[in-house]
């Protein structure tokens, strides 16, 4: 296992591929280096996007999710995992069972990406289940939104009505930190909501635009992931991502008419 160190601290990031480069792998490499930490993917779907518009979503073979994944967890000391798009109970079964092969014990972001901001399906129906059984489980974290939080609650989004209310919730059925993030709520502040064994924390800032930007989730959970890997816990972790995340929204730009995407231009290492 290759180990310097005087080297970075090496992230993985699982999850798909987006051309225009706001979201998915390429959004979590930008946010990795600005959080000086080196990232190692592992891609799950070559998607067809741009903000606003999925065309397509091609998932890439079984064997080469696990050739990916192997060669990485043995070749590597790896300080943190982050994983995104899995679109299938295929998929999340050869993470899985890799994770056990190789007894990784590296801390797990888990960001439940299930549906896209236009509406297309991203986490197949027959992979939920597992996803909910066996990976939030194994997270040290994961984040959902207000729509991700109610499917894995069973209830639909407009049945929340207290956010606060909606995570407890969240950590009561699954036993594990879960930070819900207060992006689709209806109030001045974007406050996310995190519980753990301690209880219930706040992290709250202002709206800065009100757009749709495209790759906030990915970035976020990427940027949570950086700070854990160059070993902050997970509250001061987020904390700092928080003031990350909305100073990239703050500094979003428009790729095409109407469709804006993160800025990764911010030092990240400047918050640590």
């Amino acid at each position: 296992m290759l180990n310097n160190e005087q080297s970075k601290p090496l992230v993985l990031s699982i999850a798909g591929s987006d051309p225009s480069g706001g979201a998915g792998i390429q959004a979590d490499i930008k946010t990795f280096h600005s959080f000086g930490v080196h990232g190692l993917t592992s891609i799950t779907c070559v998607t067809s996007q741009v903000p606003g518009k999925v065309l397509n979503i091609e998932p890439v073979s079984i064997n080469s999710l696990k050739s990916q994944v192997d060669i990485l967890f043995s070749e590597y000391q790896i300080s943190a995992i982050k994983t995104g798009l899995l679109f299938s109970s295929e998929l999340i079964e050869v993470l899985l069972s890799s994770l056990d092969n190789y007894h990784m014990q590296a801390p797990l972001v888990a960001d439940p990406v299930m549906v896209s901001t236009s509406g297309t399906q991203l986490l197949n129906h027959d992979a939920l289940a597992l996803y909910m059984e066996e990976l939030i489980p194994r997270s040290s974290v994961y984040t959902p939104n207000l729509p991700e939080a109610a499917t894995l609650l069973g209830i639909e989004s407009e049945d929340i009505k207290n956010p606060s209310e909606c995570a407890n919730l969240l950590y009561e059925k699954y036993g594990t930190p879960v930070l819900l993030k207060g992006g689709h709520f209806k109030s001045t502040n974007a406050t996310d909501f995190l519980v753990d064994e301690s209880g219930i924390k706040s992290f709250s800032k202002p709206f800065s635009k009100r757009i749709p930007a495209h790759g906030t989730g990915c970035t976020y959970s990427a940027s949570i992931c950086a700070c854990i890997a160059n070993g902050l816990n997970l509250h001061d972790s987020i904390l700092k991502s928080k003031h990350y995340i909305n100073q990239s929204i703050a500094e979003s730009f428009e790729l095409t008419s109407g469709h804006f995407t993160l800025s990764h231009d911010n030092n990240g290492t400047n918050l640590l």
